[in-house]
């Protein structure tokens, strides 16, 4: 595709974008075989005006545009439409409507076993799926190594596909696609298959792929769409219905959200608090634990009594810029508050080899008594490098009453 000066940086390109389904075969049929002559011969889908009776549109007027570096993430309800989006994004199906264009190379993290043959062997479906995303078998020896070394499989490799698990399948499918580094990367929910560190492994590579690649990411997980996405369309019975900055969108998709099956207190606690995560080749002899305002060791502080968290680390890498963050639960689950370097917009570094330490200082009378969970979270961008629990801290009684989770400092004053 031709692209002027105001576009050169365009890779996909998707102009009001409608699925047509039907309830009968036949007119599935019938659809199926003009849409593939359209696509043959390179012609715009013509306005569809002679919908059936038992058609309908799963998706309808789909529009947006992806450059060079960016992430565009798809939110929404189960049914909503986004994997079906994203299959007419990488060519599985053909759209009945609208038209999409694409820039240069793609590769779609959408079936897992797309590529792949599941009597051969991991070493030999490696070749396979290379080969579909357009390497020769040369080129594929060349990366052979690095392939195997990212996926962790070992001596898995050698044993047939059909022996393996859906995160195993997602590890080897990610390993091969890393290696082509495509123009465009379409990733839908495949990527929540695998364990958390190994999604962690995979968000670090497509950091290092974001200069030269876009993505579009469809996903449940609202702390990869918040931390790797640039701008999220939530789709809602077919249609976009919103579009915009990652946090609004996720607030309006909450809104939509269902209500989740019933849980026990201690099952919903272990939900919201989420995984465990440590990168020991980044981070190592990470330290973390609640001091009173003279630096003894607490395990409990009374409301009116400041305290801190203090944290020491030895970063293996250079950081030029980290986010430290403590989110904090009570016991029944609530999200009390987030306590953030971004609140404060402070910019920490570390350099590989040097030992650091921090310190969270919490002013007294804030958070009301009762027991707090929370997290020691590490990042750079979207990319965790240490999630692990704090001790529990106990916040003892006040003299007077208190609502709700935390007190706002206030003061009453009377005028007259």
């Amino acid at each position: 595709m031709s692209v002027n000066s105001e576009t050169q940086d365009v890779v996909l390109s998707v102009q009001q974008v409608g699925k047509l389904y039907s309830r009968r075969p036949s007119d599935v049929r019938r659809r199926l075989s003009a849409a593939a002559w359209r696509a043959f011969l390179n012609l715009k889908a013509p306005a569809i005006t002679n919908k059936r009776d038992r058609e309908f549109w799963a998706v309808s007027n789909v529009s947006f545009e992806l450059r060079r570096g960016e992430a565009v993430g798809i939110i929404g309800l189960n049914g909503s439409g986004k994997t079906t989006t994203l299959r007419m994004l990488a060519g599985q199906i053909l759209p009945d409507a609208g038209r999409i264009e694409l820039t240069g190379t793609s590769a779609a993290m959408i079936d897992l076993t797309a590529g792949f043959q599941r009597s051969a062997s991991g070493y030999e479906n490696i070749f396979l799926r290379a080969a579909a995303l357009g390497l020769n078998r040369d080129q594929t020896r060349q990366h052979l190594d690095e392939i195997v070394e990212f996926c962790e499989l070992g001596s898995a490799l050698e044993a047939p596909l059909v022996s393996y698990s859906s995160g195993m399948q997602m590890r080897l499918a990610f390993s091969i696609m890393a290696i082509v580094s495509p123009d465009v990367l379409l990733i839908d929910e495949v990527l929540a298959v695998g364990d958390f560190r190994f999604r962690q492994k995979c968000l670090g590579k497509i950091r290092e792929m974001r200069a030269r690649s876009a993505f579009v990411l469809v996903s449940h997980s609202m702390g990869d769409i918040r931390n790797f996405c640039d701008r999220v369309l939530v789709m809602h019975k077919g249609n976009v219905y919103f579009q915009g900055e990652p946090d609004e969108a996720i607030r309006v998709y909450e809104e939509l959200d269902a209500d989740t099956p019933s849980q026990t207190p201690d099952q919903k606690l272990i939900a919201a608090m989420g995984p465990t995560f440590t990168n020991d080749s980044a981070l190592e002899l990470v330290e973390h634990e609640w001091v009173d305002e003279h630096m003894n060791v607490v395990e409990q502080v009374q409301f009116d009594q400041a305290f801190a968290l203090r944290v020491r680390l030895q970063s293996n890498i250079d950081l030029p810029s980290i986010t430290i963050g403590i989110p904090v639960w009570n016991m029944n689950a609530q999200y009390v508050t987030g306590l953030s370097t971004q609140i404060q917009s402070d910019a920490f570094s570390l350099k590989a080899g040097s030992p650091s330490e921090f310190l969270l200082k919490v002013e007294p009378g804030m958070i009301n008594p009762g027991t707090i969970k929370s997290m020691l979270t590490v990042l750079s961008g979207a990319e965790f490098f240490y999630r692990v629990p704090n001790p529990d801290l106990v916040i003892g009684p006040t003299g007077h009453p208190t609502w709700g989770a935390i007190t706002i400092p206030h003061n009453w004053i009377k005028l007259h």
